[in-house]
């Protein structure tokens, strides 16, 4: 066998190894680019497990969620208002990333006093004020974002009422500096953050908090970037979906680049 016929075979096959690679890591590199750290899309249709299409870090439904497929897009799970029916997510050191994005799509009926998410403890009241995720509706039905930096607590008091039934898109930027609330892609609250962000290694609930708060009605579509998106950036995610940032058709890519390298070296 030629030198040359050996080298192009070595070269070959170390582009064929790092194409595989990429399809085990394509949705990483893909989402990497806006930060996307985790996405719980809803599409299970069933079971105790919520996905984490990007990073694993799935959630275990806790009481009684009910799956449902009228969600805002494709599948979502509908939340009944009970303290012990949420979505827990184990702790990762992800979760305390400075700056983040949080962004969720929900429907919910105008019940008094609901959470979209609670990251301080499994139990109410919390030991210790390290608040770094707290997103909760109003019982007049506008969303609250709390926050805690040494302690200290920060909060924003939403203006747009969001427990009406309707489908809306809730957003937390936090950019190191400043907080901002984001409802229906649009800026409805800001203020400086105070100071970097408490951070804890608690889990994040979906839905509810302990001590008997919870959602009435339908999540779908959450999020957590590494990142403080732009306003044009979370539109994109708001209008097209996170699924687009959280995978890469990795394996018709190696299809069409396999065929390619056949033909260049035969």
């Amino acid at each position: 066998m030629k030198v040359s016929t050996v080298y192009r075979m070595l070269v070959l096959a170390v582009i064929v190894s790092l194409l595989i690679l990429m399809i085990g890591f394509g949705t990483s590199v893909h989402a990497a680019k806006l930060g996307l750290a985790s996405a719980w899309l809803f599409e299970e249709n069933g079971g105790k497990i919520v996905k984490d299409v990007v990073s694993g870090h799935d959630g275990e439904i806790k009481g009684t969620l009910e799956w449902t497929n009228k969600g805002k897009f494709g599948g979502a799970l509908k939340f009944s208002g009970k303290g012990d029916s949420y979505v827990r997510v184990d702790h990762d050191d992800v979760f305390n990333s400075d700056p983040y994005t949080f962004v969720a799509w929900v429907q919910l009926e105008a019940a008094s006093w609901q959470y979209v998410v609670w990251r301080n403890g499994d139990v109410w009241p919390e030991p210790e004020n390290v608040r770094h995720l707290d997103i909760w509706i109003h019982k007049d039905h506008y969303p609250v974002f709390m926050w805690h930096v040494k302690g200290n607590v920060g909060r924003i008091d939403g203006k747009t009422i969001v427990a009406d039934g309707k489908w809306h898109h809730i957003a937390k930027i936090y950019d190191g500096k400043n907080v901002q609330m984001f409802v229906d892609g649009k800026l409805d609250g800001e203020e400086p953050s105070g100071g970097t962000l408490d951070t804890s290694e608690s889990p994040i609930w979906i839905g509810a908090r302990p001590g008997n708060v919870a959602a009435t009605g339908l999540f779908d579509e959450v999020g957590f970037f590494t990142e403080a998106l732009s306003e044009d950036e979370l539109n994109d995610v708001m209008e097209n979906g996170l699924a687009g940032y959280a995978a890469v058709d990795a394996t018709g890519k190696l299809a069409t680049t396999w065929a390619l390298l056949k033909r260049e070296y035969k």
